[in-house]
């Protein structure tokens, strides 16, 4: 499994759906209960395998979530399931796009975080206070 190769199919694309059949994961329909002309969105969620999917309102893959550690209620993800690289620091990760020539915005404020733009989507880095890897997100550009 590559998790970034499915960024920009849709919900039902066959392997979308294969990923869901072999998760064994149910799609939450997320709509605007408020009616504040927000999209509606769908969620589907691994909590055992460590990712979050999340599909705008056209049904198109747009955001995925990828836990490095535990947290709220997600196992680790296997890095070699992701698709994109997972930098073991801030410095790693902001060294990985500089030498890249990625085009980055960064917060290293208590809990850092750096974000890489690669023309259709992005990656976002999330490290904890220890400086650890906690959370990687893939966003296509659009999202």
């Amino acid at each position: 499994m590559n998790l970034f190769t499915l960024l920009h199919l849709a919900l039902k694309s066959d392997e979308v759906i294969d990923l869901l059949e072999l998760h064994e994961i149910n799609v939450t329909y997320d709509f605007d209960r408020l009616n504040e002309n927000s999209p509606d969105v769908y969620h589907a969620s691994s909590h055992e395998a460590g990712f979050e999917l999340r599909f705008n309102e056209r049904q198109v893959l747009d955001t995925i979530f990828m836990y490095a550690l535990p947290r709220d209620g997600f196992e680790p993800i296997e890095p070699s399931q992701a698709g994109v690289p997972f930098y073991r620091s801030f410095a790693e990760a902001k060294a990985a796009f500089q030498a890249n020539a990625v085009p980055f915005i960064k917060e290293k404020v208590g809990e850092g975080w750096i974000k890489g733009t690669f023309g259709e989507h992005a990656i976002h880095y999330e490290f904890n206070q220890a400086g650890a890897l906690s959370l990687v997100t893939i966003m296509a550009a659009d999202a």
